[in-house]
């Protein structure tokens, strides 16, 4: 285990994540023999063997979890929600749109899974493979302890976090009711999946998100450089302090990607399936496939409202035309 210094009284963990050889950062704040706690990581013995090895670590051997805040539902920041707070004491905080998320996607998902089927046939992708392709989450409940929260946030709400008073930022996109954390006096932002360094989140247009995605995701970000963050600590990655240049990348990310969208419908109808191939390129990963549909949707669904395509909808298909400049 190795807790990293990250601000006067903040202290990050890295928690492995069962995919992509990867890991998730959970932000530990000491208050005393309390431990306040942002995202959890995964529901899995060695996240949480970690996490109390930290408690113990910070607050010694009587140190117990107090709040925990998620930022968004997603397993790696999630999952351990469960027994965080049915064994270790946490209160979880989450935001209300994120609540009725958690019953469809990891304790009933067979209706969600049908509906991801036809929502995926609609938008263009063969029989088949969407057979196979609105199953390719149901693995995530493995790594998935769900748990109600004791408070649900809206947004604005200034909560205490171990000696800091911490502000919630919504920032939906990438998840509905996807969270950062804001310390008003040190201009310390908690960013969660919304602002990192190395990549760019996905942002996806499919049944259990906002109607428009991307153009929340981008407010967003506009919303955070207003804050001015003095040092950005996300959720995976390392912190950074340019917070206004990484903005402009991916602003400037996303524009050049409606670009090429634009130019693949060209002028024709396209579904959204074929612009995903087109842009992406095949992938033997159903994962992988769902989430690029998912994300040029996303795209799709940000230039027509911008006027830049028409979309046309029935019950059996939806397809994209471009529209004059």
């Amino acid at each position: 285990m190795e807790l990293l210094t990250v601000g006067p009284g903040v202290w990050q963990l890295q928690l492995p994540i069962a995919w992509e050889n990867g890991s998730v950062n959970c932000f530990l704040l000491p208050d005393g023999e309390r431990v306040d706690l942002i995202d959890c990581g995964m529901s899995a013995p060695e996240s949480f063997a970690l996490i109390r090895a930290a408690v113990a670590e910070l607050a010694g051997r009587q140190g117990r979890l107090r709040r925990l805040v998620v930022t968004h539902i997603h397993p790696d920041h999630y999952g351990g929600a469960g027994e965080m707070t049915e064994h270790d004491g946490a209160v979880l905080l989450l935001h209300r749109l994120e609540v009725p998320r958690v019953h469809p996607r990891y304790l009933e998902i067979d209706q969600l899974v049908e509906e991801v089927g036809r929502y995926l046939q609609v938008h263009g992708v063969p029989e088949a493979e969407s057979d196979t392709m609105k199953n390719a989450s149901r693995g995530m409940r493995e790594w998935v302890r769900p748990a109600a929260p004791a408070l649900q946030l809206d947004g604005t709400e200034t909560i205490a976090m171990g000696g800091r008073r911490l502000r919630v930022e919504w920032t939906p996109g990438h998840s509905p009711g996807h969270v950062c954390l804001f310390d008003l006096e040190s201009g310390l932002l908690f960013a969660g999946d919304t602002l990192l360094r190395e990549m760019s989140p996905n942002i996806g247009l499919h049944p259990q998100s906002t109607p428009n995605p991307l153009d929340d995701y981008l407010e967003g970000l506009e919303h955070l450089m207003t804050l001015r963050p003095s040092l950005v600590l996300p959720s995976h990655g390392h912190p950074f302090t340019e917070a206004g240049e990484r903005v402009e990348v991916l602003r400037s990310h996303h524009e050049r990607r409606k670009e090429q969208i634009l130019e693949v419908v060209g002028g024709d109808e396209r579904s959204a399936w074929e612009v995903a191939v087109a842009v992406w390129g095949y992938r033997e990963s159903q994962m992988e496939m769902r989430l690029a549909l998912q994300e040029g949707l996303a795209h799709l669904q940000s230039l027509s409202r911008a006027g830049r395509l028409e979309k046309r909808a029935d019950t059996s298909r939806v397809v994209w035309r471009r529209l004059p400049d």
